[in-house]
């Protein structure tokens, strides 16, 4: 009777043993969880520009609304008829006055295609508004671009007040200074190559 009872308990434990083994091997085999699926990247906006960003000069890329490369129909459509202007082989400025000030707007025509598009080419802005992000604008002193930038002197001109000087600042922006060396425009360009002059006046009262 009591090598039974011993018998019994010895089956006993070793069930309770085989139970706790099943419970052990169901924890570990449950799955880890899903990893998150990666979030798509949204295409860029075509929305007009915000407007914190309305008088933002970007080297290379824009002047506000205005963007290099941009069809200038669309420019147009945007800023309405031109108050001035100039075009002769196959390239067109369009300057708009408000305020006192002037922007003008350097387009180019592709001369492959039927019927090719005018892109703009060159952006300049008189206005103390635009500003680059970090606050060069009309009125800073040639210093503060000399702090920025590696300046190279381009052209003069004259115009009321003296001699005015043109800066390369490269990365598809250059500055104008007059005489007291003081910025009196902004330039941007296409940051694919250095900046040229125009041929055609993009400069209203330039001598």
């Amino acid at each position: 009777m009591k090598t039974n009872i011993i018998l019994a308990m010895f089956l006993l434990a070793a069930c309770q043993s085989n139970q706790r083994g099943t419970v052990a091997d169901k924890d570990s085999s449950i799955a880890a969880p899903a990893v998150p699926a990666p979030v798509a990247v949204p295409s860029p906006s075509t929305e007009p520009v915000a407007e914190n960003e309305a008088y933002l000069v970007v080297p290379g890329k824009a002047i506000g609304n205005t963007h290099i490369d941009e069809n200038m129909d669309d420019v147009i459509k945007l800023l309405g008829k031109p108050d001035d202007g100039d075009a002769a082989m196959q390239k067109s400025v369009a300057i708009y006055y408000k305020g006192g000030h002037s922007t003008s707007i350097l387009s180019a025509r592709d001369t492959e295609g039927e019927h090719p598009a005018a892109k703009v080419k060159q952006i300049r802005v008189t206005s103390p508004a635009f500003k680059t992000k970090d606050s060069l604008h009309v009125g800073s002193a040639l210093e503060e671009l000399n702090a920025k930038y590696e300046l190279k002197k381009v052209s003069t001109y004259k115009a009321d007040g003296g001699e005015c000087t043109v800066w390369d600042a490269g990365h598809g922006i250059a500055f104008e200074t007059n005489a007291k060396k003081e910025v009196i425009a902004v330039i941007v360009y296409s940051p694919g190559e250095d900046y040229k002059e125009a041929y055609l006046n993009i400069r209203p009262g330039k001598k």
